[in-house]
């Protein structure tokens, strides 16, 4: 009787600390999963210059091959908004998609994408665009039921050549 602490509550301290620690080691994959995926969509889109036919094809490719999770068939809470930080939805690939995809991933367009201030454009035309990608990292809990969370990541600046170059 001179325990200060009994068994079962050390087993519950134990319990908790590996469920919170397991908990972090999943999201901490998960996030790194998600964001690994916007690395190669964006890869994608600046070897082929641009959100195209070849870049959405090795983009499909890619996805497949890395394991990125694919549509369920009870899809609706994907959301791609028609615009992000000033710039247009180019692409969505979710349940109501653009493109014919299994995947969920949307693609921003940043037209005139200048930095700094220091850079003065003389002529009105934009001298650099890039693009952004949102994937979802896709938590199915028992008692929550299935969450999904955006992961965003911006490309980097690329000159633009032409007056057209870039562009759709």
């Amino acid at each position: 009787m001179r325990e200060g602490i009994g068994t079962t509550l050390t087993l519950n301290i134990i319990i908790i600390f590996i469920v919170i620690v397991f908990g972090i080691l999943s999201a901490t994959i998960n996030y790194y999963k998600a964001f690994k995926v916007n690395s190669y969509i964006l890869a994608s889109i600046e070897k082929y210059e641009g959100y195209n036919e070849l870049a959405k094809t090795e983009i499909a490719s890619r996805l497949e091959n890395f394991g990125y999770f694919q549509r369920p068939s009870n899809s609706g809470s994907y959301a791609c908004p028609s615009e992000r930080n000033g710039a247009p939805l180019v692409a969505k690939a979710n349940g109501n998609a653009d493109i014919d995809s299994n995947y969920f991933y949307c693609v921003y367009y940043y037209e005139n994408d200048t930095s700094s201030k220091n850079e003065k454009n003389k002529s009105n035309e934009p001298r650099y665009y890039n693009y952004s990608v949102v994937s979802y990292i896709s938590l199915d809990l028992p008692i929550a039921g299935v969450l999904n969370i955006p992961v965003h990541t911006k490309g980097e600046r690329v000159y633009r050549f032409s007056s057209r170059g870039g562009s759709l």
